[in-house]
This record gives structure tokens, sequence and C-alpha cells, in this order.
């Protein structure tokens, strides 16, 4: 397996993915019930950083393996534990039915050792590239999984914080922007009752940046006083303090996306099933066929448009990792646990 490409801050690129192992579930599970905030993975998850994928098995282990953990002598609150689980990470993990994926030579090499783990390497081979975050030794020993999954938890929470933060300001950009746009074209007064109020989330994010300008024009002010000949360059300093600002959260993504695409391996198969998954795993939303087929284009067999439908109808319903989630043909990579 090969690591793929690098996302930036600006051009964040195709959504990341994550195989997570039921050790390092409950590992995160227990830390949780001692912090009011919510894990990385989760945070992530629910941002749209990150889509967080187990295989049945996996979510199956959980609430027993937090049993045994504790009845094993773990210091946490075991009814804290698996309320966590069920109100906060089963709802936004995609539990994969693995039945019928095609075995692989590493699966083969794997099954020899432990077979319980093949599902998770079957699973990642047909949607690479994906991060595999677990503490099995099998996993760990033979280069599959990163053992430093910590450390990509705070990676995670790196990218997600600063992703979040300016697609907030993007979106408010944008928002001002096309509302000025409208007043020029219609009137000033009229096109400024068009401008979209800003949500709570969207202030939060500007105030991350005007919180530290408004911070360095008070201090500025008070170091140099205004005489009646003397004028403080606002601007100057509000384009500095914005320019640092914005240093800042690039640096912090780069460091987050340096470690979390180190770890992201696989090589995307060609086959129409490889194509299928990968396409419906990167995508936010649910696709329909006829999304699937536009976007897979010639790379489906079939010379026509029909021909080409019933080859990706047929991937679909061979492999019950695809869940049709509303019954009428919009289709994705597992199904949300808390459904």
């Amino acid at each position: 397996m090969a690591p793929t490409g690098r996302r930036t801050l600006h051009q964040r690129g195709l959504l990341r993915r994550a195989l997570l192992d039921t050790s390092v579930l409950t590992t995160d599970i227990i830390a949780a019930t001692r912090r009011p905030s919510p894990s990385s993975f989760v945070a992530g998850a629910r941002a749209g950083t990150v889509r967080c994928l187990v295989p049945v098995h996996v979510s199956e282990e959980v609430p027993r393996v937090l049993a045994d953990r504790h009845r094993e002598g773990g210091r946490f609150d075991l009814e804290r534990a698996l309320e966590l689980w069920r109100s906060r990470y089963a709802p936004v993990l995609y539990i994969v039915d693995t039945a019928g994926l095609p075995m692989t030579a590493q699966g083969r090499v794997l099954a020899g050792r432990d077979a319980s783990d093949v599902p998770m390497l079957l699973l990642a081979s047909v949607i690479a590239p994906v991060v595999i975050i677990g503490t099995d030794a099998d996993l760990v020993d033979s280069g599959l999984a990163s053992a430093n999954w910590v450390a990509l938890r705070k990676a995670l929470g790196d990218v997600g914080v600063t992703e979040g933060q300016m697609a907030d300001i993007e979106r408010l950009t944008d928002t001002l922007v096309g509302g000025l746009a409208r007043g020029i074209a219609g009137g000033v007064d009229r096109g400024l009752t068009q401008i979209v109020k800003p949500t709570p989330k969207q202030w939060a994010a500007i105030a991350a940046v005007g919180a530290g300008t408004a911070g360095a024009l008070y201090w500025w002010n008070r170091k140099r006083p205004r005489t009646s000949s003397q004028r403080s360059p606002v601007l100057s300093v509000l384009i500095s303090r914005f320019s640092t600002q914005m240093t800042e959260l690039s640096e912090r993504h780069a460091r987050g996306e340096d470690l979390w695409s180190q770890a992201e391996l696989g090589t995307p198969g060609n086959s129409l099933l490889h194509q299928v998954a990968r396409t419906l795993v990167g995508s936010r939303t649910p696709l329909t066929r006829t999304a699937l087929v536009k976007r897979l284009g010639e790379g489906i067999p079939g010379t026509g448009h029909t021909e080409r439908m019933a080859a990706v109808r047929e991937v679909l319903n061979s492999y019950p990792m695809f869940v049709d989630t509303t019954g009428q043909g919009h289709w994705q990579v597992g199904r949300l646990g808390g459904g």
C-alpha cells in the first residue's frame, strides 16, 4: 500500500475515511467518560471532516468489551460509557457488512494469524485510500494500522477545527460579497436588507480571528496614544493581524494533515466494485444509480446508458456493504449506527 496525496486548508479534497477497531473505540469511550468535550473522532464525523466506518463485528463487540474491561478492574463509569456509545459514537459510525467482498493476498496472510481482523482489511481494500486506526497486534505488526492512534486523533482535531473555521469564514465572506453585489445591482438600501444574517457558528469563526484583531488594536492604542495630528494605521493593523491568524490556521492544519496523510494508505482498485465503493464512501450524501453513472462515466463497462445502469445495479445488489437509505434507490456504504 502507498500513501495518498495531501490536502490543504484551501483545497480540502476528498472526504477522509477511517476504519476504527474495537480496542481504539472502547479506549476512546472510556476516556470520554472523564471529559466534557466530545472525542475528535465524534466531532470530526459530525462536522464532515472524516467518515468513520467499522465492520459489523466491531459494533457488536464494543458494549461487550466495555463490560469486560470494567469487570476486569477498569476504573470508569460503565453506564456512562455505554450511554456515550449509544448517544455519541454509534450514531456517527457507518457500520458495514463485509460479506462477499473479494479476498486479497494480505487478507489471506492475516487470516492465518487472526481471522477476526480480515473483514476490516477487506473493507479497507475496496474503499482505499483509508486510515486504519487500531491497536490490534496483528494489524499493527503487519504495517496495516497506525499504532499511534492518539496522535492521529489529535491530527484529526487539528484539521477539523481549522477546516471548520475556514469553511465558516468562506461562507460568511460569500454571503457578504453576494449581499453587496445585490446592493450595487438593485440599490444599496435594498441590497443590504438581503444580506443573510450570519449564524452563531459563523460568528464564532469570525470571532476567533476578530478577537485577536481587537486585542491588537487595543494594545496599539494603549502604547501609542493618539494626538490631534496622529492617527493609528487601523487598516494596516487589521490586515497584519488577520494575516497572522490565517498563517496560524494554515500551520496547524498542515501539522495535522501531514500526520494524517502519512497514515492514509491504499491503492485504489480499478474494478467496478472498487469504483462504486470509493465514490459512495467519498460522497457526503447518498447517491442514486443515475448519479453514480454520471460520476463514473466510461469507467463503467457497457456501450450505453442502459447497460451502464444495469452494471451499477448489479454491483449495488450483490454486496451488502451497499445500503439503500430510503428504499427508493439512494445508496451509501454502510448504515449509520444510530439508525
